[in-house]
């Protein structure tokens, strides 16, 4: 009995020591660009170290607040790169502008989904013209009820900031001028 145990507490000692595991912070669902992170959208996952990227968010405290500038899919570990710094003009990704537009029918702006992709069309006379289909609602700002020159307030329309393609943006601020912009929503998005 006793060579017994002398054995099991041999192998025992021999076996290499559990390896070290790093905590990382990760997407609970899969995330679009402009979500605000909140504490239930994230979640974390202990890898080994090699595993790891050199960039990777380690505590839920860290983020929670921030937007995604990207598509991150659920599981994988958040890096810095795949934030935007807190503030309703950086929800921008590369290649693109934030811009504050109004739409040709105010109704229709509080039905938006925020990080939702937006086609955004230019409604005139002549006709439809697509200006794009990579908007992205960043942030609304509900209207005041004073405001404008001697405080009157030519719309009680909110305020949109989309984040758009940088090619398209004085188009997108054209139309809105205009009061010729309108926007669809993909179905299923």
């Amino acid at each position: 009995m006793l060579v017994a145990i002398a054995a099991w507490s041999t192998i025992g000692a021999l076996r290499p020591a559990p390896a070290a595991h790093t905590a990382v912070v990760v997407p609970a669902r899969d995330l679009a660009p402009g979500d605000l992170l909140t504490e239930g959208d994230l979640a974390t996952l202990d890898l080994p170290p090699g595993a790891v990227p050199a960039a990777a968010v380690r505590a839920v405290d860290d983020v929670a607040g921030l937007r995604v500038g990207h598509p991150v899919a659920a599981g994988v570990p958040l890096v810095g790169t795949d934030l935007v710094e807190q503030g309703a003009w950086s929800g921008a990704g590369p290649g693109e502008l934030v811009v504050p537009v109004r739409l040709a029918d105010p109704a229709v702006a509080s039905l938006l989904p925020t990080a939702t992709p937006l086609r955004l069309v230019s409604a005139t006379g002549a006709g439809p013209t697509l200006l794009t289909s990579e908007a992205v609602l960043v942030s609304r700002v509900e209207a005041e009820s004073a405001g404008g020159l001697l405080g009157s307030s030519e719309s009680g329309a909110p305020l949109l900031l989309l984040a758009v393609p940088r090619d398209v943006a004085t188009l997108v601020l054209d139309a809105s001028a205009g009061g010729t912009l309108t926007v669809a929503v993909e179905a299923g998005a």
